[in-house]
């Protein structure tokens, strides 16, 4: 699956670069709370999900605030970094048994050196990682929690399949009893 990802951002992606990615990459079966990547440590990892789900979250006051979720056929690092060379602020925690691709960082840098193709990949997974974070910015700056519950009932209902409430009312910002009254109050109508 990790191709027909790799192809709908680039097209043809060639058999020897094929090889190439498979060479400095290892097939990992992760279970259910398993952390991939820990705050504070460094991230040396790409990370493409073949199957599963994986959310990040930082650690405030206690308590985990979710940032992201990551499913089936998507990419996924700490990019921040691994540019700035700065342990990690997330971590990165398995949510189910999953099977998870794991690309070597600084031998995925070298084949972008050395091979073009690799390079557009990783810029055009870039940008579209840019327009998703820009918009998640846009909503939960300019929408209500309830406006926010809505767009991801809607348009990602997947992630409510594979995370619980409690990670959901964390990545809107909001409590999970504000959570509840906005789906009682949805259930109503």
């Amino acid at each position: 699956m990790i191709y027909k990802v790799i192809e709908a951002a680039i097209g043809h992606f060639p058999s020897e670069n094929r090889t190439m990615l498979e060479e400095i990459s290892t097939v990992c079966t992760i279970d259910k709370d398993s952390i991939i990547l820990e705050q504070g440590k460094h991230c040396n990892h790409l990370w493409f999900i073949n199957k599963g789900a994986v959310k990040a979250y930082e650690m405030i006051d206690g308590s985990e605030r979710v940032t992201h979720f990551f499913l089936s056929n998507m990419f996924f690092t700490n990019y921040y970094c691994w540019v700035t060379k700065k342990q990690s602020d997330l971590t990165y925690k398995v949510v189910e048994n999953s099977e998870i691709i794991e690309i070597d960082y600084p031998k995925l840098e070298e084949l972008c050196t050395h091979y073009h193709i690799f390079d557009t990949i990783g810029r055009k997974m870039a940008e579209k990682v840019f327009v998703q974070e820009y918009f998640n910015k846009k909503l939960l700056l300019n929408c209500t929690a309830k406006q926010r519950y809505e767009y991801f009932e809607k348009e990602q209902p997947e992630i409510f399949k594979h995370f619980t409430l409690r990670d959901i009312a964390s990545f809107i910002g909001i409590t999970d009893v504000s959570l509840s009254r906005i789906r009682k109050e949805r259930m109503r109508k």
